[in-house]
């Protein structure tokens, strides 16, 4: 029996609807859709297959409901008594016990051992060849992770020391991070010979693994992410996990020089050698394992910096057109909503160019189609603050927005601030699906904007100096940032999230930013 096959008959038997699962695994329902016509299957060790087992478990509330499902997993009724936990592991056993070999091949496989006869040649009925001559190459050997930091070190020298100033450097390994950060003086000389690479002009491509454990990865782009700032940087990521045997590291200087290394996991760091060499074959055998490798790999982050950072309103647009499940913002502030018509006042204001207008105006209009049309769809939180009302009436609130677009310093007007907020207040009014939990402003994370749409990708803005945006699509980093966000806005209580409850709020400001403008405008 398929996975489908077994998932299709098990939702009968807990009459439990796409929608019902979907909700309890935290999936997109067109997850379980796949997941039942076969179009789709979760891998053996994926942890759905676990969560599955335990929610259905759950659903055998009557004893004929627990019989079906002992017996489905080949157990006895007489076990009708055995705790929830396990019948969940029961039936995450039987979950994923199919064979993915064929019975055809196993026929094969019988029949040949069936057949098979004495048909090894004794060894002296075979001429031995010549010994074969390889050709000889120089290297040099280091041990250990003293051994690891002095070829790394060798290697980034040997770039900064090259006649090149574009290099390529192309990095992978699976082993441990710690030896760049248990040495403190190490880890300061090894940012100095990366940052001083880079500002040479090195470009540098990373292969992140999920042998890693989902935290391990999150703290790789973490330690990463000084260098991901400078926009020299492109990584990557393994989408299946490995095997738990052998562990490899591979450091390429294209064209150049080349550290490597395999070793068995759980092998004793002094006896694994690293190998250091410059030899032409050797190099670019290493520059094609990698890139062989890239050919399995997906993009694990982009990032965009300098005057780049106006695309952030393009990938905007575009994780909202792909967009297939809910998601999530936090915006210390206001940035989205901004009706078009606000923006091209304050873009005349700023004497930005009628065709430069018009281009920017186009495209905001496109992302508030995508929003409303995301938000008839599906569900979407937005964490917002409200900045302190004396700040809005002095005009020393950032617009984001035409600052982002135009890279020139932008405030609201007040009453430019107070448009922008009713039509938030609009925006919560019309869709049902819209949910605004306000902030207090202590708790805001203030230096950047998110957004982070489940199954399709995250953004993250740093709108301050230098502005820096944050672009992923890597499934663990996405669930973990809308974890994150799920989590800040919880620390609000309840009835400080109902939907008449914070109109009411944002009204209010909105109230007391007119007075206050009106105030300013007396003789």
């Amino acid at each position: 029996m398929q996975f489908n096959e077994k998932i299709n008959l098990l939702m009968k038997m807990a009459n439990t609807t796409n929608t019902k699962l979907a909700d309890a695994l935290g999936i997109d329902p067109s997850l379980v859709s796949r997941w039942r016509t076969g179009a789709r299957e979760p891998s053996d060790d994926s942890r759905y297959i676990k969560l599955i087992g335990i929610y259905f478990a759950s659903q055998a509330k009557q004893d004929f409901q627990r019989v079906a499902m002992l017996e489905l997993t080949g157990h006895q009724m007489e076990d009708k008594n055995v705790d929830e936990p396990i019948i969940a592991n029961y039936l995450t056993r039987w979950l994923s016990d199919e064979s993915k070999i064929s019975p055809k091949s196993i026929q094969i496989l019988l029949d040949s051992i069936g057949s098979a006869g004495n048909t090894v040649q004794a060894i002296h009925e075979v001429p031995l060849p010549s010994e074969p001559s390889g050709q000889p190459v120089h290297t040099q050997s280091f041990s250990g992770i003293q051994g690891l930091r002095a070829a790394t070190v060798k290697l980034l020298m040997h770039a900064l020391n090259s006649p090149k100033n574009q290099t390529k450097l192309y990095l992978y390994s699976d082993e441990s991070m710690d030896w760049i950060i248990e040495d403190p003086e190490f880890a300061k000389q090894w940012i100095f010979l990366m940052s001083a690479n880079i500002r040479r002009g090195m470009h540098i491509e990373i292969i992140h693994t999920l042998s890693r454990d989902s935290n391990e990865l999150a703290a790789a782009v973490q330690r990463w992410l000084p260098f991901y700032m400078t926009g020299s940087i492109v990584s990557y990521y393994y989408p299946e996990k490995r095997d738990d045997m052998f562990n490899h590291t591979s450091f390429v200087l294209e064209g150049e020089a080349t550290a490597f290394s395999t070793s068995v996991r759980g092998q004793n760091r002094d006896t694994i050698r690293y190998i250091y060499a410059t030899d032409p074959s050797v190099v670019s055998g290493g520059e094609e394992t990698f890139k062989r490798q890239l050919q399995l790999c997906k993009p694990l982050v982009r990032t965009a910096t300098g005057r780049n950072p106006r695309s952030y309103v393009d990938e905007q647009i575009s994780l909202f057109s792909s967009a297939s499940g809910s998601g999530v913002g936090m915006q210390g502030m206001l940035l989205s909503g901004m009706p078009p018509e606000l923006l091209d006042r304050m873009l005349q204001r700023h004497e930005i160019p009628g065709e430069e207008r018009k281009t920017i105006l186009e495209q905001q209009m496109k992302r508030l189609e995508l929003m409303h049309q995301h938000l008839e769809r599906k569900d979407f939180q937005m964490v917002i603050s409200l900045p302190r009302i004396t700040d809005v009436l002095k005009g020393k609130v950032t617009a984001i927005v035409p600052e982002l677009i135009t890279q020139q310093p932008f405030t609201y007007l007040p009453m430019e601030y107070h448009e922008h907020l009713m039509a938030v207040i609009d925006l919560l009014e019309r869709h049902d699906r819209l949910e605004i939990c306000i902030l207090p402003n202590k708790h805001m994370l203030h230096n950047v904007q998110i957004f982070a749409m489940q199954n399709s990708g995250l953004l993250v803005l740093k709108h301050r100096d230098p502005k820096f945006v944050f672009i992923s699509e890597q499934k663990d980093l996405i669930s973990a940032m809308i974890g994150f966000m799920r989590q800040v806005s919880s620390r609000i209580p309840k009835r400080e999230r109902n939907k008449a409850y914070v109109l009411e709020k944002l009204r209010d400001f909105a109230k007391r930013v007119e007075e206050g403008s009106a105030m300013r405008m007396l003789p």
